[in-house]
């Protein structure tokens, strides 16, 4: 039996209880967990989009006192802040018809400005650093690893040692590309948000815009001035012991390198449409693209690139 057969109420109550037992779920499954901690809001959007505002209420307050519960205040405070305004923001955009770009587009700054928020409310209110329990929890999941492995006899002293400067060094990455770790984490949820969202609406009959073919994906150009400033900040943080510009250029490089990487996968995409290359071969490039350092940084690069010069436009003038 579908949503279709089923009463309005009928229905507002099952899409409450759907995004109470994603949530439900999230912290305790393995990998799928990820998926329901980003994506738990998903009925909430349809229930808001069909029903209204007000009926999603209940679900974000159960939610919470479940979250405060298991993940403690912090956890529950990044969680909410993360995805349920932008649960409220895809309904509002959906109850006006608006196109997906424009969905995804402001859908990240949403999500960004919400983790943004709990950061300033771990920092202000309960008097924390924001990124010590992300970090903490990094370093003892690798820790655990270490003891685990060590205790069944796998590793000897020494290489205990190594491992233990592995997660030290690990650690530090991590504090430096924390922005960058938020900016994946904002872009998954709006994603998973958007994907799951039209799935239910696929259910109840109801049309959901959706992106353009993957092949005519484009990046705005500043992506390609971020790269070039973010080398440029590298360099002189670098040289001159700058630490917050090198911390900035260093996530500003990645942000960009990854923007890139996506538009020349697309461009790639379109290249292989153009010429009918069969999806067997596009796949198979595309895997000895992703098993080569080289080629993915060439692809990237290409990517960069293609969001000045346009290289699909050069191509359609040529037929």
């Amino acid at each position: 039996m579908t949503m279709r057969q089923i009463s309005p109420g009928q229905e507002r109550w099952a899409l409450l209880i759907m995004a109470f037992l994603f949530a439900l779920a999230a912290p305790f499954l393995p990998v799928l967990g990820v998926v329901f901690l980003l994506g738990w809001t998903a009925p909430l959007v349809v229930l808001i989009v069909r029903h209204g505002y007000g009926y999603a209420v209940p679900g974000v307050v159960l939610a919470a006192g479940f979250y405060y519960a298991v993940l403690g205040a912090l956890g529950a405070l990044h969680t909410l802040f993360l995805v349920v305004p932008l649960a409220f923001f895809l309904g509002f955009g959906l109850r006006r018809k608006w196109e997906a770009v424009r969905l995804i587009k402001w859908g990240l700054v949403i999500s960004l400005l919400g983790t943004l928020v709990s950061l300033l409310f771990a920092a202000l209110i309960f008097g924390v650093d924001p990124l010590a329990p992300f970090i903490e929890a990094v370093r003892e999941s690798y820790q655990g690893l270490g003891s685990a492995m060590q205790s069944s006899g796998s590793l000897t002293p020494t290489e205990t040692q190594a491992l233990e400067k592995q997660v030290a060094s690990l650690v530090e990455t991590v504090s430096l590309i924390a922005p960058t770790i938020f900016v994946v984490e904002s872009a998954l949820a709006v994603l998973v948000n958007f994907v799951a969202a039209g799935v239910l609406f696929s259910r109840i009959g109801q049309k959901m815009p959706s992106l353009p073919p993957f092949r005519e994906w484009r990046f705005s150009v500043y992506f390609l001035f971020l790269f070039g400033f973010s080398l440029v900040g590298l360099y002189w943080g670098g040289t001159r012991h700058i630490s917050l510009l090198y911390e900035a250029a260093l996530n500003g490089d990645i942000i960009a390198t990854f923007a890139g990487l996506i538009q020349g996968f697309s461009l790639l995409w379109y290249v292989a449409d153009h010429w009918k290359i069969g999806r067997f071969w596009r796949w198979t490039i595309v895997a000895f693209a992703v098993l080569s350092a080289f080629l993915m940084q060439l692809i990237a690069f290409t990517g960069l690139f293609d969001m000045y010069f346009d290289y699909r436009r050069r191509f359609s003038r040529r037929r």
